[in-house]
């Protein structure tokens, strides 16, 4: 959903994006560690710190004069979307070091793609909350991603499927979601393809030389 409205807190006004996206992260960290484990909450906190970093840090690249005539400039701005781009390929390229680093199980994969489609899922209801709209795409919206998630959840249980299906469902998803909602090209859609891409790489990275039916399982 494209931001429609400003939320004031405390002495700032937060864009309605900021808040959808804090309450994603707050409820996929409680997910993933109540669901899966500590282990787990902890990587996947430490995956969304990444890009929070780089998405603020980047305002030294992006705006330059400003942080060189006030550093404290970097506490009150961002990179914008290139920050957020940023933020995604760092993030993602620290989360690919480590599945090549450690040995990952299935579960391991699959944490990742519940907590990334959780997020993004949580993200999205919040913003049909928080933001004017048409009901109908309000509902497609909430409906569709919510379906994604039992989906994975569901194949995540029953140990069918692949986390690069997956991935690509909900690209296909969102790409549809993006086009009734009149704004294809929007950040929360790229950060979709991001995760897709993210996920394939997971996927491939943990791959065994054995039959598709035996990966899965």
């Amino acid at each position: 959903m494209p931001v429609t409205q400003y939320y004031p807190i405390g002495s700032i006004t937060m864009p309605s994006s900021w808040i959808a996206f804090i309450a994603g992260f707050i409820v996929t960290y409680l997910f993933i560690r109540l669901y899966v484990g500590k282990v787990h909450g902890e990587r996947i906190g430490d995956l969304f710190f990444y890009i929070v970093i780089i998405w603020k840090l980047s305002v030294i690249v992006t705006d330059f004069s400003l942080v060189m005539k006030n550093p404290l400039s970097i506490l009150y701005f961002h990179g914008g979307t290139f920050g957020w781009i940023l933020g995604l390929v760092v993030a993602s390229v620290w989360m690919l070091r480590r599945v090549y680093k450690e040995k990952w199980e299935r579960i391991d994969k699959w944490s990742v793609l519940l907590a990334l489609i959780c997020w993004q899922v949580v993200y999205q209801i919040a913003m049909t909350f928080l933001n004017e709209g048409s009901l109908v795409v309000k509902s497609a919206t909430v409906l569709l991603f919510i379906a994604v998630f039992v989906l994975s959840w569901w194949c995540q249980q029953k140990k069918v499927n692949t986390v690069s299906d997956l991935a690509g469902v909900l690209i296909a998803v969102h790409f549809f979601v993006s086009a009734i909602q009149g704004n294809l090209l929007n950040t929360a859609f790229i950060t979709t393809i991001f995760i897709g891409l993210l996920l394939f790489g997971i996927d491939r990275a943990t791959a065994q030389p054995i039959s598709g039916k035996e990966e899965v399982e």
